[in-house]
């Protein structure tokens, strides 16, 4: 028993010192100020505490899986969690939906699934689509887009196209990051722009959800830069690869 226990104790201690490792000085002090810019401007703005643990937390899970860290979806589990509440009070039911019942499991699902694609470094090895991939992507997203449209509609949801947009650009965006797709930063950028609109419409109407509208102006910014990242690494792998191969 006491093996046991040790033995887990170090498997965690290893897990740790894993996601730790590997950040720049750099990557470490834009965390810290996506993070202490929100907090200080949702308090100036009066936003709740479940506000801005849910941004903050939403910031934290974007840029660890920007990153490359299996640890991003310890925070994506607390911020869907929030997010989806914030979500039901102001009844914006596509996102809760999408929060509760698409995104809770997933973030289970993708925390074993990058767990086992790590490389020796402890960063998730990326992939991406196929052009056919890419078509069929895109074909089955508007079919989603306009069928989940009626259906918020028929529920009298708050803002029912933009909402449907969010929720099936995200369930899609989802899956590609549990496939370690570099698609994905494209679609999450879409979905950023769209959400700064709706939460920005509820913050002129409400006066609240500040920080979740800053949480997602912060996403706009970190999905294009990820999406700048990830295409260097890749293009840099298939150098590698391609030298390999000549030798």
């Amino acid at each position: 028993m006491y093996l046991h226990k040790t033995m887990k104790k170090f498997s965690i201690q290893q897990f740790a010192a894993g996601e730790l490792s590997g950040w720049t000085p750099l990557e470490g002090a834009w965390l810290l100020f996506c993070c202490g810019s929100v907090i200080l401007l949702s308090q100036i703005m009066g936003d709740s505490i479940v506000g801005i643990l849910s941004a903050v937390t939403g910031i934290l899970y974007t840029v660890i899986a920007g990153k490359g860290k299996v640890s991003c979806y310890l925070f994506g589990i607390i911020n869907t969690l929030l997010y989806g509440w914030i979500s039901f009070q102001l009844r914006l039911y596509g996102e809760v939906m999408l929060n509760w019942g698409w995104y809770l499991p997933m973030m289970f699902a993708g925390f074993f699934c990058w767990k086992k694609k790590t490389d020796e470094q402890h960063i998730v090895r990326k992939t991406r689509l196929t052009p056919l991939g890419r078509l069929t992507t895109a074909l089955l997203s508007i079919a989603g887009i306009a069928v989940y449209a009626v259906i918020l509609h028929l529920l009298n949801g708050r803002s029912p196209v933009l909402d449907s947009t969010t929720t099936v650009l995200s369930v899609t965006a989802m899956v590609l990051t549990v496939k370690r797709c570099i698609e994905q930063w494209v679609i999450w950028t879409i979905v950023n722009l769209i959400s700064i609109i709706m939460w920005l419409k509820v913050y002129l109407e409400s006066g609240n959800s500040a920080a979740s509208l800053l949480m997602w102006c912060i996403a706009l910014a970190n999905g294009i830069i990820f999406f700048i990242t990830w295409s260097r690494q890749l293009e840099h792998k298939q150098e590698e690869t391609r030298s390999c191969q000549k030798i």
